[in-house]
């Protein structure tokens, strides 16, 4: 036995083989984001369809909503679109040509969210080909819609791009990089913000350089690790070359400086809270979570 699992102990899941179920579900269907991987990220439609699984919701994921979209290219005020649509935009992955700048503002994003610029949109550093720097604004918001519980595809031309979304209830679902106990309050963040936290999930109080930040972390290096996410993301290494950038949950802890000291929670994790945890268990594996926005 590993000293891991000696000190954190195996989630029930994982020991047993099962998923946690409850006969109260709240169920909503949900639309992937089109536009988002081809006008954004640049992803071409064939790639899109070709590398179908790399970009679709699958079953088990969290799933993020990207129905607000700024129409001002302003990194000074988000403008909403107020577009009407029939079903939430969504999407589980931001794909694999996400500029690292991007990565970089949403976690600075999220590092210094507060109150009073909660509505300005994520903004990023971007050098041109003068050797000047243009600061720029991602034109959309992510907000928490609940876990997959079937699958839909980036383009219409795989298949069907609406699937159903659990909301409310409880769910089982892949643990992220830190270890969670019963009864803590759950959040979810993105794998790439992984350094933004220490081993135990506190967030950091001198986090490194963006500069320095190793993007390489968003994938499980071997072992029970990548089994795990292959398993849940249900996503192969010899067909797909794996899904990553996507949201995962952690435990909601405030921030610990080097000493060990406690401090306050940041408002950038307190509006991620998702719901609590039901059955706690090591990093990544499915642990038991009941999803409810009433923690937040």
């Amino acid at each position: 036995m590993s000293a891991a699992t000696e000190q954190y102990g195996r989630s029930i899941a994982q020991y047993t083989g099962t998923r946690i179920d409850s006969s109260a579900k709240h169920i909503v269907q949900c639309r992937v984001n089109h536009d988002i991987f081809c006008k954004i990220f640049g992803i071409a439609e064939k790639r899109l369809t070709e590398d179908k699984y790399r970009y679709a919701m699958q079953k088990d994921e969290l799933v993020l909503d990207v129905g607000r979209r700024s129409v001002s290219d302003s990194p000074d005020r988000f403008e909403d679109s107020e577009e009407k649509i029939a079903y939430p935009s969504v999407l589980t992955t931001l794909g694999d040509t996400i500029k690292p700048e991007v990565m970089n503002g949403i976690r600075l994003y999220y590092r210094g969210l507060t109150f009073t610029n909660e509505d300005l949109p994520i903004t990023y550093s971007e050098a041109t080909a003068k050797g000047t720097t243009l600061r720029r604004a991602f034109p959309y918001k992510f907000a928490f819609v609940g876990v997959s519980v079937g699958t839909a595809y980036a383009s219409d031309l795989s298949g069907d791009n609406v699937g159903s979304v659990l909301v409310g209830g409880m769910a089982t679902v892949l643990n992220g990089h830190f270890p969670c106990y019963t009864g803590e309050l759950v959040q979810w963040y993105f794998d790439f913000e992984r350094e933004e936290y220490d081993e135990e999930g506190f967030r950091s109080a001198n986090p490194p350089d963006l500069g320095g930040m190793d993007n390489s972390l968003y994938v499980p290096n071997g072992g029970k690790e990548e089994w795990y996410q292959r398993r849940m993301f249900a996503v192969y290494r010899e067909v797909n070359s794996g899904k990553y950038r996507v949201p995962l949950i952690k435990p909601y802890r405030p921030t610990r400086d080097p000493e060990g000291r406690r401090r306050n929670f940041v408002y950038g994790d307190r509006v991620r809270i998702v719901g609590r945890i039901v059955n706690g268990g090591q990093p990544w594996e499915p642990v038991d979570i009941f999803l409810s926005n009433t923690f937040v």
